[in-house]
C-alpha cells in the first residue's frame, strides 16, 4: 500500500480487518526536518571547514569499524563522536552529543496529519509505536520526539524500538525482535514509513502490513532537490556552515493538485511571498518604532498585487493599500524642471520611439508629428534625435512640460489622498524590484507636495548607483553579492507576470485621482493561468490543505526562510522544469511605460535556434527575460551552464568550446585567383556545426562543398554577417545570402541530398567591408568516403 503525505491521517480507513498494532518509523515520517536532507542539519556542528562532511565520515567509519569488530551493523553517537573527534576524553565526547541533540532538536517538527493517524490510532484502541532506524539511544529518541511534538504525543507512544539498541536495523533482523517483544503476529501489525526498502519491503517480508509513505510526488521531489543545488550556487557558505533550509516541504507533502500552474503558485510562488510578508511586517514593525508613528504599508501595482494579497492575508490589522503609481506615472510626474528633464532625456531616448517618449512628456500629438513620421528604423533613429534636441532647446515647449506636469503632480496626490495618505504620513512603498526607481523618482516630490515621507521594501533589490534613499531588499546585499542578485534581476519578469492584475499601466488620473489605464490585448489564457497561479498561492498561505506542522521548530528563522525564498526564486529561474515552462508559454509582457505593446515571454525556437547557431556561449549578448525556459528542453548541462556563467559571471567564449570539430573544403573564387581551402566547422548543438568564411573587400564567390562531406545535410544558417559583429557574437544582423545550389536536391526547408559535387553557393554581398559567411549545417547522413568527415586534430 502506498500512501501519500496529505492522506496519512485516514490511513487506518484503509487499514486491514484485525490490526492491533500501528507501527510508525521515527524520521521523515512523525519527526521531519525543517532542512533538505537529514544530514544538512550537521552544517550548524562548528567545526574547521564545515560539520557535514567529517560528521558523516565519522558515521561511515564507525559502522564498519563496529560491524569488523562484533558484526554489529548499528552504532550510536558515542561511536561517532570517538571516531570524529579522536582523542577526546569523555566529557568533551557528552559535550559533543548534547551540542548534536540540541541542533537537531532545532531542526525537528512533528508532521501534524501523522500526529492525527496517532491520535486516531488510540481513539480505536490500538497499541501504537515506533520503530526506528537511528543511531540514538531510546531516552534519546523519546526526549527527541517530546521536544518536537509535545509530550501529549510522546504519551501515545506505548513502545520505542531503535536499532541503536538492538545493533540491527529494519533491514536486517528489528522486526523479527519487534514480534518477540511484542508477542503478537505479523498479521496483526500495520507498519508505516518513508523508506521504501527499510518500512515498506522489509515488513513485508517479515509478514507485517505496511504502507510506503510517499512525501512527494515525483515533481516535487525534482524540485526540491533543485532548489537544494540552487541554494548551494547561491551561497557559498550554504551546505558548508549554514543548513539548506526548506521550510516549505511539510506544506508542499499537502499538496493535492497536480496542475502545473497550481504548483508554482502553491511550491514557489506561496512559500516566497509568505515569507515575503512576514519579513515585511518586521521591517514595517522597524520603521514605524524608528518613525515615532505607523509607516503606511502602500503596494505598487500592477505587480505588487499578489504580494499585497498575501500580506493582507496574513496581517490583515495592518491596513495596507494599494496605489497605481507606474514606472510612467513617476517619470512623468518627476520632470519638474531642465534638469530632470535633460536626465530623462539621457535614459529613455535610445530606449522608446518618440510617439511614447511625447506622451510621457504629455505633449499633444500636433506638437511633435512631425518628428514621428518614419517608417523604418533609420529614419526613426534620425527623426528621434531630432525630436530630443528640439525639446532641448524649444523654450515654449518646455514650458508646457512643466506646466503640464505641475498639474499632473496635484492628481497623483489626489490618488494618494484617495488611498489614505495625508499629508506628514510615513509611506512605504512596496514592490517586488529590482532598482526602486519609482521610489527615487517620487520620494523627493511627496517630501515637497506632501511633507511625506518615502521608504521603500523589495522582493528583490539590486541598485546599479546607490540612491542613499531608505530601501531593502528581502534578497539584497545584505544576504548576497552583486554578481548574485544581477543574475537574478535578469528574469525578475518572471516573478512580476505571475504577481500582477491583468490591467493596462496607469498612464495619467482623473482630477479625483481615478486611475487611467492603457488598453491590453491580454490573453485569455494567460489570465486564467494566472488566476490558478495566485488562487494556489494563497492557498498555501492560508494551510487550505490543513497545517502540516504541530509547531515550528527553533530553527525557522526568518534568515533561514529568506535564504530558502532567494533559493526557490532563482531555481525557477534558472532551472525551470518543462511543466513550469508550458505555464509561461502563454504569457506575454509589457515595459510599463506607457506603451500597450507586448513581447512573449518564452520562444523556445530562439533558444533552440540560437543554440544551433551559435552553441553555449550564444547567449552572451542575448537578453531575453526568461532565457533558462528557452533552454530547458535541451537539458540540464544547458542549463546548469547558463545558470553557472550567469551566477559567476564567467568569461566563457566560442574558442572554449571548440572541440570536435571538421574540415569543410570551400571554394574561393574571385576575378583575378580562385582556390580550395578547408575551413573548421565547430559543433554547436543537436548535432549542428558552424562554420564562417571570411570574405574581403575583393569579395569572391563561395562555395561550400557540403557534398564531400555529407549525403543528406540541413541547413539552418546560410548569411552575412560584419567581421566587427562576429567578435560580439551577435546573431541579429546576418543577413541571409542569395544562395544557389548545386547537385543538391533540396528535399524540403532546409533539407538537402546532396551528391558528391553538391556544393552551396553564395553571391557576394554588397560593399566592401569585411565580412563573414556563416554557415550552420547539421550532417544528416555523412558520406563515408569522406574519411569520417575528416576530424580536426
Amino acid at each position: 500500500m502506498t500512501v501519500r503525505a496529505f492522506e496519512i491521517a485516514e490511513l487506518l480507513d484503509q487499514a486491514p480487518d484485525g490490526i492491533e498494532v500501528l507501527s510508525l518509523d521515527c524520521f521523515d515520517t512523525l519527526i521531519w526536518r525543517n532542512t533538505h536532507a537529514p544530514t544538512d542539519v550537521f552544517a550548524d556542528i562548528e567545526f574547521v571547514g564545515g560539520g557535514v562532511e567529517p560528521r558523516m565520515w565519522a558515521e561511515s567509519h564507525a559502522r564498519k569499524r563496529a560491524y569488523l569488530r562484533t558484526g554489529a551493523r548499528e552504532v550510536g553517537l558515542t561511536d561517532i563522536y570517538r571516531e570524529m573527534l579522536g582523542n577526546a576524553d569523555d566529557a568533551e565526547i557528552e559535550a559533543a552529543i548534547g551540542r548534536e541533540l540540541a541542533i537537531e532538536a532545532d531542526h525537528a517538527f512533528a508532521f501534524a496529519p501523522t500526529v492525527a493517524l496517532m491520535r486516531e490510532a488510540k481513539r480505536r484502541g490500538l497499541k501504537l509505536i515506533l520503530v526506528s532506524d537511528m543511531y540514538l539511544t531510546e531516552a534519546q529518541l523519546r526526549a527527541h520526539v517530546a521536544g518536537a511534538a509535545g509530550d501529549d504525543v510522546l504519551a501515545l507512544v506505548d513502545q520505542v524500538f531503535v536499532s541503536n539498541a538492538y545493533g540491527e536495523g529494519k533491514r536486517d533482523g528489528l522486526f523479527p525482535q519487534v514480534l518477540e517483544a511484542l508477542g503478537v503476529s505479523a498479521d496483526k501489525i500495520l507498519h508505516v514509513g518513508d523508506n521504501r526498502a527499510a518500512d515498506y519491503d522489509s515488513a513485508i517480508e517479515h509478514g507485517l502490513h505496511a504502507a510506503h509513505l510517499v512525501q512527494f510526488d515525483a515533481d516535487a521531489a525534482a524540485r526540491l532537490r533543485m532548489e537544494a543545488a540552487t541554494a548551494l550556487m547561491l551561497d557559498p557558505q550554504c551546505g558548508i556552515t549554514r543548513p539548506v533550509a526548506q521550510p516549505h516541504r511539510a506544506q508542499i507533502a499537502m499538496r493535492r493538485s497536480d496542475d502545473p500552474a497550481y504548483m508554482l503558485g502553491h511550491d514557489i510562488v506561496g512559500p516566497g511571498l509568505a515569507t515575503f510578508a512576514h519579513w515585511l511586517k518586521n521591517e514595517l514593525d522597524e520603521a514605524s518604532a524608528k518613525a515615532g508613528k505607523p509607516v503606511r504599508p502602500l503596494f505598487v501595482m500592477r505587480d505588487g498585487y499578489l504580494p499585497w494579497k498575501v500580506f493582507d492575508a496574513l496581517y490583515p490589522e495592518m491596513g495596507a493599500s494599494t496605489v497605481e503609481i507606474s514606472r510612467f506615472v513617476a517619470l512623468r510626474g518627476s520632470i519638474a524642471d531642465e534638469k530632470f528633464l535633460d536626465h530623462y532625456l539621457e535614459e529613455w531616448t535610445e530606449r522608446l520611439p518618440v510617439r511614447s517618449l511625447a506622451r510621457q512628456l504629455m505633449l499633444f500629438s500636433h506638437e511633435y508629428a512631425k518628428y514621428d513620421k518614419a517608417t523604418d528604423a533609420d529614419a526613426a533613429k534620425v527623426e528621434r534625435e531630432a525630436f530630443v534636441k528640439w525639446v532641448r532647446k524649444d523654450r515654449d515647449i518646455q514650458r508646457k512640460i512643466f506646466t503640464r506636469r505641475n498639474a499632473f503632480l496635484k492628481k497623483i496626490i489626489a490618488h494618494l489622498s484617495a488611498a489614505g495618505v495625508e499629508q506628514g504620513d510615513a509611506v512605504m512603498l512596496v514592490d517586488i524590484g529590482y532598482n526602486g526607481t519609482v521610489q527615487n523618482l517620487l520620494t523627493p516630490i511627496l517630501a515637497e507636495a506632501m511633507n511625506v515621507s518615502v521608504s521603500g521594501r523589495y522582493i528583490f533589490l539590486r541598485e546599479k548607483r546607490q540612491s542613499g534613499l531608505d530601501k531593502r531588499g528581502m534578497i539584497d546585499v545584505r544576504n548576497f553579492d552583486y554578481r548574485t542578485l544581477h543574475a537574478l534581476s535578469r528574469s525578475i519578469v518572471v516573478l512580476e507576470q505571475l504577481c500582477n492584475v491583468e490591467q493596462g499601466s496607469t498612464i495619467d488620473f482623473d482630477a479625483d485621482g481615478t486611475p487611467v489605464r492603457e488598453k491590453t490585448d491580454a490573453k485569455a489564457a494567460s489570465n486564467a493561468t494566472r488566476g490558478v497561479v495566485q488562487a494556489a498561492c494563497l492557498d498555501f498561505v492560508s494551510e487550505a490543505a490543513g497545517p502540516s506542522r504541530v509547531r515550528a521548530p527553533r530553527a525557522d528563522g526568518l534568515d533561514s526562510r529568506c535564504r530558502a525564498a532567494a533559493a526557490s526564486f532563482a531555481r525557477l529561474f534558472f532551472l525551470p522544469n518543462a511543466g513550469e515552462v508550458g505555464v509561461f508559454e502563454s504569457f506575454d509582457f509589457d515595459y510599463n511605460m506607457g506603451s500597450a505593446a507586448s513581447v512573449t515571454l518564452v520562444d523556445k525556437g530562439r533558444g533552440r535556434h540560437g543554440l544551433r547557431r551559435r552553441g553555449l556561449t550564444f547567449y552572451n549578448d542575448q537578453l531575453p527575460q526568461f532565457m533558462s525556459a528557452e533552454l530547458q528542453a535541451q537539458g540540464l548541462p544547458v542549463s546548469l551552464a547558463n545558470f553557472t556563467a550567469s551566477r559567476f559571471k564567467l568569461d566563457l567564449r566560442s574558442t572554449d568550446f571548440e572541440v570536435g570539430g571538421i574540415k569543410v573544403p570551400v571554394i574561393l573564387a574571385g576575378a583575378a585567383q580562385q582556390g580550395v581551402m578547408d575551413f573548421t566547422a565547430w559543433p554547436t548543438a543537436e548535432g549542428y556545426y558552424h562554420v564562417r568564411v571570411p570574405v574581403g573587400p575583393q569579395r569572391p564567390v563561395v562555395a561550400v562543398q557540403l557534398g564531400q562531406i555529407c549525403e543528406w545535410v540541413q541547413v539552418e544558417e546560410f548569411g552575412f554577417m560584419p567581421l566587427e559583429d562576429m567578435w560580439d557574437g551577435k546573431t541579429a544582423s546576418t543577413v541571409p545570402a542569395q544562395a544557389t545550389a548545386d547537385a543538391m536536391e533540396q528535399m524540403s526547408p532546409g533539407l538537402f541530398r546532396a551528391g558528391p559535387t553538391g556544393v552551396l553557393i553564395a553571391a557576394p554581398p554588397a560593399g566592401t567591408e569585411p565580412m563573414v559567411l556563416s554557415l550552420v549545417f547539421r550532417p544528416v547522413v555523412a558520406r563515408k568516403a569522406a574519411a569520417e568527415l575528416r576530424v580536426a586534430a
